[in-house]
């Protein structure tokens, strides 16, 4: 059985109209009935029921305003589903690096999009850091291998970047994405000379800046399900825990993933102490 929670109990004269239009777009799902002589807003889980508190006491003492807009609110929910230009992007750039390792068979493609640099001669990782090559820190974000790297890793680059860039603007999500991809790439590089790719190590990095930002900045929080946090946390722990080579896995860039969570979890800190006033 589902749980609601009630966040607000008014008069039933209050038109409820423009906020219920402002809370679907923060990505806040309720549901607005008619008990007796009061109007009852519900939600669905406990921290969105304070962050509905908070919104609409802002209202109320003025320090938020609410825009009108002609758009039926209803449409609103439909809206925030979709992906800007930055998600698509790096999307495509994704699929197209999944690509590349079956239809480049000998390599030459994907040795320039490595963090170290191939020998194709040899065959061989040559151990030294891309000096002069400054893509390096940030290609092999692009490069996945097999069917489930990618799908995974779209994914969740779809609903958590497209959190982040419906919120924040897409060169807020750019500016992260970079930033967390050559922290998590140079970190795995430290650990061993191999061949890794993939954009596992961002997706974490997306994870930590949202649950960072939603701790500190719960009135703006991103719409995060509490148990999609929870399942990727696990998933991390597990895959540190090796037990990824007994299923059959192969071998995870683990530190790429701590690495980037890490940093997205520093990201999100920084972020909403220099955001001095809210939306």
């Amino acid at each position: 059985m589902t749980e609601y929670f009630i966040a607000l109990d008014l008069p039933l004269d209050e038109d409820l109209a423009d906020f219920s239009a402002l809370l679907w777009q923060q990505g806040v799902a309720h549901h607005i009935a008619e008990e007796g002589n009061r109007q009852l807003l519900r939600v669905g889980d406990a921290q969105q029921q304070e962050q509905v508190r908070a919104l609409y006491s802002r209202l109320k003492t003025g320090e938020l305003h609410i825009e009108r807009s002609s758009a039926p609110a209803r449409s609103a929910p439909v809206l925030q589903r979709r992906s800007g230009p930055v998600v698509w992007v790096l999307l495509l750039l994704s699929i197209a690096g999944a690509l590349l390792p079956q239809l480049d068979r000998s390599f030459e493609s994907v040795a320039l999009l490595t963090f170290y640099p191939l020998d194709l001669e040899s065959g061989q990782l040559l151990a030294q850091w891309p000096v002069g090559e400054p893509w390096r820190l940030l290609t092999p974000m692009f490069l996945h291998f097999g069917l489930m790297h990618i799908a995974f890793n779209g994914l969740w680059l779809w609903e958590l970047g497209g959190m982040i860039e419906r919120r924040q603007g897409g060169m807020a999500l750019l500016g992260l994405v970079l930033l967390v991809a050559a922290a998590s790439n140079m970190a795995q590089a430290m650990m061993t000379v191999s061949l890794f790719g993939g954009m596992s190590g961002v997706i974490y990095g997306l994870l930590g800046y949202i649950l960072a930002w939603n701790r500190l900045r719960p009135v703006e929080a991103f719409p995060l399900v509490r148990g999609v946090a929870t399942v990727m946390l696990i998933w991390l722990l597990v895959c540190m825990a090796g037990f990824t080579r007994l299923l059959g896995l192969g071998e995870i860039a683990n530190t790429a993933h701590f690495s980037g969570l890490v940093m997205g979890l520093l990201l999100g800190v920084a972020a909403s102490f220099l955001r001095r006033r809210p939306v």
